[in-house]
């Protein structure tokens, strides 16, 4: 027990003795001397501001649609016959999208052509009459030549006998009207041959009136039998049905959807701060996955912007602008049913690269984003009796290219220093340690 100190008036060391190995402990643990310790230096990285010309970039997100896409519908009432296309398929213009029934159709057109062909034959039997008639007409005609002739014979005769006291006037007269008579039948028969040798102009054209009309309603007929027969209007992919065998359709009900994709487009939004860096013509890049590439990355198109809409979604606070790019789709025809490469509904990342801008540089990591606004932390390097410490700076970013972003801000420069890692529990003026 003679080892042991219960009480510190009885221990053998001395005050200036622990004091001593106190002070030794700290100043091994790396604590400043004189019992002042201060908070430790931060431990940051850094990197340099740079000063560069470059070109922003910024992109934007789309969907692949048909330039050009159609609800083909119907062109009459009536109920499917034929039906022979299934989803997907692809269709050449012309090809047979559907049919209705067209059994009263026919018979109506049936009976009016039928017509038809009874009044041409009434246009030709009045525009060429039958040699017949003609001979007939024509004998007649020679007929009451002759009976006139023997009219005037008698009523001369008749005369001379008068003259001589030889006939009564009762006589006379008959052979007088007997003359009249024969007259009136000559001139009927010469008109009743010319008649039939020379049709007027007025029945002919009457007979042509009658023959066009038909004509007209026997093609309006076949224009609403074809009206039954739905064909396509392009080449294109069959993307929706909308009907089937059996089913009522009256006219203009959808039957499908028919979409062109030997040509697209993406409409993208772009933000109105580089909405005037675009214009029509201008070639872009566009990122799409499922095209060709058999890693799963994304494949390059080559596209063209189309056209600008001068038009934002303002009134839902939207400040970015339509802009519609074109692309050439490529379709593989060796296949039984043609493939194309980019398909209605794809995912397409276009990509943009704006004007030149000298622009100051630093990686996107040394932004500290609060709700007081965005700074960063830059070096105040160490100098004589004063550590290295930092001093924060209210920036505004600008353009983006690659890790890095532009910044505006007071006093920032090239070569100076930023913190990239540990900013975020610095505060201003703080000493901190630079780590290799």
């Amino acid at each position: 027990m003679a080892g042991l100190c219960l009480l510190p008036v009885g221990c053998s060391q001395s005050p200036t003795q622990v004091a001593g190995e106190t002070s030794a402990a700290e100043t091994k643990a790396g604590s400043p001397p004189g019992g002042n310790t201060g908070p430790p230096p931060a431990l940051v990285k850094v990197a340099v501001i740079r000063q560069e010309n470059i070109a922003p970039e910024f992109r934007a997100l789309g969907n692949v649609r048909p330039r050009h896409s159609s609800i083909v519908a119907s062109g009459s009432d009536g109920i499917v016959e034929e039906f022979p296309l299934e989803i997907g398929a692809f269709v050449t213009k012309g090809t047979l999208l559907s049919k209705l029934r067209m059994e009263s159709t026919d018979l109506d057109i049936a009976e009016q052509e039928a017509i038809l062909t009874e009044r041409r034959a009434e246009l030709e039997e009045i525009k060429s009459p039958r040699k017949e008639d003609q001979d007939e007409a024509s004998a007649r005609k020679q007929a009451a030549e002759v009976m006139f002739a023997n009219a005037t014979r008698r009523l001369d005769e008749m005369l001379a006998l008068s003259k001589r006291g030889a006939a009564n006037p009762t006589e006379v007269k008959d052979a007088q009207d007997n003359v009249d008579s024969a007259e009136q039948n000559r001139l009927a028969a010469a008109a009743v041959l010319a008649r039939i040798s020379s049709p007027r102009q007025e029945t002919v054209q009457q007979a042509m009136a009658r023959v066009e009309a038909q004509e007209k309603h026997v093609a309006f007929l076949k224009a609403e039998r074809e009206k039954r027969l739905t064909k396509a209007p392009f080449d294109g992919f069959v993307v929706e049905e909308h009907t089937y065998i059996g089913q009522w359709l009256s006219k203009g009900a959808p039957i499908l959807t028919l979409a062109k994709l030997d040509e697209v487009e993406v409409e993208v939004q772009i933000d109105q701060q580089y909405i005037d860096q675009i214009t029509p013509g201008r070639p872009v890049v566009l990122g799409i996955q499922g095209t060709g590439s058999r890693n799963g990355l994304a494949s390059d198109w080559e596209g063209e912007v189309a056209s600008v809409v001068p038009r934002s979604n303002w009134e839902d606070g939207s400040r970015s602008f339509p802009v519609i790019i074109r692309i050439d789709n490529k379709i593989d025809t060796s296949t039984t049913t043609p493939t194309p490469a980019l398909r209605e509904g794809m995912m397409a990342e276009a990509k943009f690269s704006g004007q030149n801008v000298d622009a100051v540089l630093v990686p996107k990591d040394s932004l500290v984003r609060t709700s007081r606004g965005t700074f960063v932390y830059v070096i105040n390097p160490a100098s004589e009796g004063k550590p290295t410490s930092v001093r924060q700076v209210v920036v505004t970013t600008g353009v983006s290219s690659g890790t890095s972003i532009q910044i505006i801000g007071e006093g920032l420069a090239a070569n100076q220093q930023v913190v990239t890692e540990g900013a975020e529990r610095l505060r201003a003026f703080q000493t901190v340690q630079i780590m290799e």
